[in-house]
């Protein structure tokens, strides 16, 4: 029995055609309000500590949001004793 090959423009998965996945999804949407909603919060108040943030944001970890920030040189983190405080560049 010979297996016909598919193309990509006619999958399907149940019967139905496969559409293409939009490019921004609901979740990349939450990540840039929750990065504009991080650097407003340092910038109103600077030197502010993750835990601070992530009370703030009502957030278990902003890690990543504070990361992204940080790569796209808009904060900085500085050391203070054994904290890490955040400021806007």
């Amino acid at each position: 029995m010979k297996r016909k090959s598919r193309s990509a423009k006619t999958e399907t998965h149940a019967g139905r055609a496969l559409k293409p996945r939009p490019v921004k999804s609901a979740e990349s949407d939450r990540q840039g309000s929750d990065l504009e909603k991080t650097l407003a919060l340092i910038k109103k108040r600077p030197g502010i500590r993750p835990s601070e943030i992530n009370r703030l944001l009502n957030r278990e970890e902003s890690d990543g949001l504070r990361a992204t920030l940080i790569k796209r040189g808009l904060i900085r983190k500085e050391k203070d004793g054994s904290a890490m405080r955040y400021y806007p560049v």
